[in-house]
């Protein structure tokens, strides 16, 4: 008899259906013969309310199995699911049978399955990405020092040789930095020290940084901040950070003597800074997955990590990061709320007395 086995709960579900059989059917007795008297001397009338009470018992004990089994059939499906996730299986979603608040449960069980099935792709992906990226200038190094000890290479191959390790190094300590970035900002462990920030000043002192590399490339860097300052609300430390992936995504995804702008500006009570370039465009298609992490359009080089740090910075900051392409060019746009009036009026004085 394994289907009439019943859980504990399924058997707290028969018993309050009997008792309320049996209570109901004793109620009417009681009232009918005992207090009201109307049938105290009628055996076949307390034959019949005895009958009729027993055939209710007997009803609702099949109701109740029947609701106890299906109650416990349901509950089984959920811990079966709940112990396939533990073990790490998201692909088994629970039939949803049941309506009220099994039903619903069932509903938010699958709900959690489906986003715990994400997470677990995404983690495996952004470990199977990490371990390309690392590995690729791990081996190119690892060759050329095989080459460095087994030949014998001309004083300029032995240049060539180091000029493109130090490049890899680069490469690795830049994807080594963004990781940990992602890692803390994943972890909640980024601390944001927010105050205002003058985005004029931030992104002259970023473009100087990249002024030789901006000469190596032949690129004109231009830099164009309006009279009144562009005052936000955010980390310092962090605006500089976006910037700076900005700055570097213009200058590695452009060909070579491409004009690259940076403008800050107020509009609307907020702040923004953009950095476009006049290269050849980014299309629609991969517009739409430009912030996602690893993802990288072209071949120029990059791990896919800056823009989707600086997007999660920028959020951070209660702010955004949007871009606008067309043929020829491209936008990439800093949002950030305004700093309070005061701190506007503390920057706006300091500009205008700077000249005297």
């Amino acid at each position: 008899m394994p289907r009439l086995r019943l859980t504990n709960l399924g058997s707290r579900i028969t018993i309050i259906s009997i008792a309320i059989a049996v209570g109901t059917t004793a109620f009417i007795y009681v009232y009918a013969v005992a207090i009201g008297g109307a049938a105290s001397g009628l055996g076949a009338v307390k034959g019949q309310i005895l009958i009729g009470g027993l055939i209710a018992i007997a009803v609702a004990t099949c109701v109740g199995v029947y609701y106890a089994q299906a109650a416990a059939r349901n509950i089984s499906r959920l811990q079966d699911a709940a112990r396939k996730v533990a073990d790490g299986n998201f692909e088994t979603t629970i039939p949803i049978a049941a309506a009220g608040q099994l039903g619903q449960l069932a509903r938010t069980f699958n709900e959690m399955q489906r986003r715990l099935a994400e997470l677990d792709s995404a983690r495996k992906q952004f470990i199977a990405n990490a371990s390309h990226e690392l590995r690729t200038p791990i081996f190119s190094l690892g060759g050329f020092v095989e080459l460095l000890e087994e030949e014998d290479p001309s004083p300029e191959e032995r240049a060539e040789f180091v000029r493109t390790m130090r490049q890899q190094i680069e490469r690795l300590t830049k994807l080594t930095v963004d990781l940990l970035d992602l890692s803390q900002l994943d972890a909640g462990a980024m601390e944001m020290q927010a105050r205002s920030v003058d985005l004029g000043a931030l992104a002259r002192e970023v473009t100087r940084e990249f002024g030789a590399r901006a000469e190596l490339r032949d690129s004109r860097l231009e830099l164009r901040t309006p009279e009144r300052p562009a005052i936000a609300q955010g980390d310092p430390d962090r605006v500089r950070q976006i910037i700076r992936i900005l700055l570097d995504n213009a200058l590695t995804h452009t060909p070579e003597g491409t004009k690259v702008t940076v403008t800050t500006y107020s509009v609307n009570r907020r702040a923004e800074l953009t950095v476009s370039d006049e290269g050849s465009g980014i299309p629609q298609r991969v517009q739409s997955r430009i912030f996602e992490r690893f993802y990288t359009a072209d071949k120029s080089g990059g791990s896919g990590l800056g823009l989707a740090i600086a997007s999660e910075l920028a959020q951070r900051m209660d702010g955004r990061i949007t871009i606008s392409s067309s043929r020829r060019f491209t936008a990439f746009t800093l949002d950030l709320p305004p700093a309070p009036v005061a701190a506007e009026g503390r920057h706006a004085g300091v500009l205008a007395k700077a000249p005297a």
